[in-house]
């Protein structure tokens, strides 16, 4: 007798055929996904952590400010009141 003979209703050796288990792949695309937006989100913090720390650099140099017409630079307290006062003067305040 053979050893893997099948007789006319698919059982071999009188044992019947085990169904192969269906593969889902769902899961497993769906895990690929996943993992890919975790990758393309902490590359984009990873950037923008970056940039931060070029535009922080830029800003500790100092930029020359500007001078507006008829403004002073003092930092003396009067003279910026009086400064504040003498703009002031033109505001019309009635509502």
């Amino acid at each position: 007798m053979e050893p893997n003979a099948q007789n006319s209703s698919g059982m071999m050796n009188g044992i019947p055929p085990v169904p192969k288990p269906d593969r889902k792949v769902g899961p497993i695309i769906g895990a690929l996904v996943v993992v890919l937006i975790i990758i393309i989100t902490a590359l984009w913090f990873f950037g923008q952590k970056l940039d931060t720390t070029s535009q922080e650099s830029d800003m500790n140099q100092e930029v020359p400010v500007r001078n507006e017409a008829g403004l002073s630079t003092s930092t003396n307290e009067a003279d910026m009141e009086a400064e504040l006062d003498a703009q002031l003067e033109d505001v019309d305040y009635s509502f």
